[in-house]
């Protein structure tokens, strides 16, 4: 008897494991990610119909000022700030040479204008930090008297005075020490901490302080949008293809009946 029952255990031990091998589901190879879709010709005509392409708005309010007071350093090294203020922010930035020994007077002479909104201003006055910074009363100051020496290299002057004007935009405009390495807003104590940093502007990470500190002083940054959204909004541009003039006469037409 009681080796028929180790017997029947030992067999239904074997169908029990034969019964989960069966049962077990087949390994499914991972299924195929389906191709990403090409831009064709004809895919691209039928967008270009429906929304005309992508044009981009101009900035509103009053502009970022950065006045250069000062003739040690050349001009130009503002020349970048601005322009990339004005392309990856799509903020108002322009830039204007004003020589004199009084920056702070220079740059709140300048926030009388309703049209500047704020003031980077680069001066060369002995007794000022390489940086002064007064948000609430919208300037702020990069002196390049106190970033080098006489035995400081006229290139190295120029690229401290660059990453300097960079940072007093930031700290200006609400922005704080940054997490990326390549970032120029970080801590610095000595001009000689400007060399170390290898950012050349500023990091994607303190943009949103930027636009909200930019909305409170009442500018709003140019945006893309469609061609048929900015008629449909008013500000649309004259249009430049075939495309752009049909929605141009249907947006127009249905305004006209409405």
């Amino acid at each position: 008897m009681k080796t028929f029952t180790l017997f029947f255990a030992a067999a239904a031990s074997c169908c029990l494991t034969a019964a989960a091998q069966t049962a077990a589901p087949a390994p499914q190879a991972p299924a195929a990610k389906p191709a990403p879709r090409a831009m064709t010709p004809e895919i691209r005509a039928k967008l270009m119909a429906r929304t005309g392409g992508m044009i981009q708005s101009k900035a509103e309010g009053p502009s970022v000022l950065f006045l250069n007071t000062q003739s040690r350093v050349d001009a130009a090294a503002l020349t970048e700030p601005v322009a990339q203020v004005n392309t990856m922010l799509r903020l108002p930035a322009l830039s204007k040479d004003a020589p004199t020994d009084a920056p702070l007077t220079a740059a709140l002479e300048a926030l009388k204008d309703p049209a500047v909104a704020s003031v980077v201003v680069v001066g060369d006055s002995a007794g000022y930090p390489a940086l002064l910074v007064a948000p609430e009363s919208r300037w702020a100051l990069v002196n390049v008297a106190a970033l080098g020496g006489p035995d400081t290299a006229p290139d190295t002057l120029t690229e401290r005075t660059r990453k300097e004007v960079w940072r007093a935009f930031g700290y200006l405009m609400g922005a704080a020490h940054s997490n990326f390495e390549a970032c120029l807003m970080k801590p610095v104590l000595a001009p000689e901490d400007l060399d170390a940093l290898k950012g050349k502007g500023l990091s994607p990470e303190p943009f949103n302080k930027i636009l909200a500190h930019a909305q409170k002083l009442g500018i709003k940054p140019a945006r893309m949008t469609t061609y048929r959204k900015a008629v449909e909004e008013g500000w649309a541009p004259a249009p430049t293809n075939d495309f752009q003039k049909a929605i141009w006469e249907e947006v127009k037409k249905q305004t006209k009946n409405e």
